[in-house]
């Protein structure tokens, strides 16, 4: 009964490799290394979702990430006009683990970006991330007609990359990015008895593009709209529309509509250092029937650098 489901559950997201998100706008940089230090902290984040509960197989996906700005002068409050027009360097790492039914894939990356003044309130930024993926299959876990019938575990380890430019004030911002851009072959294939080297499947290249800007209402008030576009052959074009509304820097509200898919409700509470995201996703595909929608939880760090009384959210 699984098998069915989850290629009734593909058809819309044929060839869509990577993991799916709904709170990826309180972390952006896992889809773009360009944001890498944007913010004026060390920005520390983890995450856990669990895609279509109920269905047996269905998608699980852990994260940790973490990305700084490199040197003290951007948290030294005495800051000169010159420092403040200064071009800095950023770092950051992510790590992944993603498993559905008897596959895995598990991802390690280093990312570093350039970050440059336009204006006195408008920087781009631009980055790069290396690394390298694992795609693992489970030959335990695999059942045939033939119950009498076994298959071999095997993985297939390849480099991988990506590249994104995030354009951004304290009003807004523009990012775009590509992932999986080497494109690498999988080298391996699987079938009744053993997993054999084979042609395997290559890296699809996936493209993102998102804007978000935040709107005050009042002193405490404010309203971020974004939207996210992602685009992978031969996956129809994907598009996420998102709406938080934000009270100072301690508690949102959200709400997110994924095209034909889902939608989504958010809520969040940030307290000192300390960042806390929920959300629930409400299917709307075919498969909506056969589940019980999906989890998702972001627990969020912000370190303060050296001299620096707060660590202010530029967004979120």
């Amino acid at each position: 009964m699984l098998l069915p489901l989850l290629f009734l559950a593909s058809a819309p997201a044929q060839a869509q490799q990577q993991a799916q998100y709904s709170q990826y706008m309180n972390n952006n940089y896992i889809l773009n290394p360009g944001t890498t230090g944007v913010e004026d902290y060390i920005d520390v984040k983890f995450s856990y979702r669990t895609q279509w509960t109920g269905l047996e197989g269905a998608p699980k996906t852990y994260y940790a990430s973490a990305s700084s700005s490199l040197g003290k002068w951007r948290s030294t409050p005495k800051r000169t006009i010159h420092d403040r027009r200064r071009p800095f360097h950023a770092i950051g790492g992510l790590v992944y683990n993603d498993v559905t039914g008897p596959t895995s894939r598990t991802g390690a990356y280093l990312s570093y970006a350039y970050n440059i003044v336009l204006m006195p309130d408008l920087r781009l930024a631009l980055g790069m991330s290396a690394g390298m993926q694992q795609f693992a299959v489970d030959g335990q876990q695999l059942h045939f007609f033939d119950p009498t019938t076994r298959a071999a575990s095997a993985a297939s380890r390849v480099l991988d990359g990506s590249i994104g430019a995030w354009l951004y004030s304290s009003r807004f911002y523009v990012g775009v990015s590509g992932a999986q851009l080497l494109g690498n072959r999988l080298n391996f294939a699987y079938g009744p008895g053993s997993l054999e080297a084979g042609t395997g499947n290559t890296l699809k290249r996936h493209y993102f593009a998102t804007a978000g800007v935040r709107v005050p209402i009042n002193d405490d008030w404010s309203l971020v709209p974004s939207v996210l576009v992602k685009a992978v052959k031969p996956a129809p074009l994907s598009v996420d529309i998102n709406a938080k509304l934000k009270y100072q820097d301690l508690l949102w509200f959200g709400a997110s509509w994924r095209a034909f898919d889902s939608a989504v409700a958010m809520v969040g509470l940030s307290y000192e250092q300390y960042t806390l995201g929920y959300s629930y996703d409400a299917g709307l595909s075919e498969l909506a029937g056969y589940h019980g929608g999906s989890h998702e939880v972001l627990v969020g760090l912000r370190i303060k650098k050296k001299a620096q009384i707060v660590c202010t959210n530029r967004f979120w």
